[in-house]
């Protein structure tokens, strides 16, 4: 058993953990590894998947560089739509709605370019 003195030990030391584990508050934006402000806003949020494929360090796959939004917007609907489809692409445009997809489509159309 602690003696009165241990038990406020440990209260204190449990108390700055705690503080210490605080994250910051919702909806603010942090720093990457780069020093860069990251954009936490809900497109960039729901575009994150795209990245991986997508993005500069895609290879691979078709990069979206000097795609409009509509032209991005109109493939991306397309998969959605297209049930026979069994790619990954058809998969995750699944899960989103239109409203998602037009916030993707022009987060992706500003971003990229």
């Amino acid at each position: 058993m602690l003696k009165p003195s241990g038990k406020l030990t440990a209260f204190v030391l449990f108390t700055l953990l705690v503080s210490a584990c605080e994250s910051a508050p919702a909806g603010t934006q942090t720093e990457d590894v780069s020093g860069e402000v990251a954009d936490l806003s809900a497109p960039a949020i729901l575009a994150l998947s795209c990245s991986g494929c997508h993005g500069p360090q895609g290879g691979a796959i078709a990069s979206l560089e000097g795609r409009t939004s509509d032209q991005i917007r109109l493939s991306l609907l397309h998969y959605k739509s297209d049930t026979d489809g069994g790619s990954v692409m058809h998969r995750m445009m699944r899960g989103y709605t239109e409203a998602d997809i037009d916030a993707i489509s022009t987060y992706l159309a500003e971003s990229v370019t």
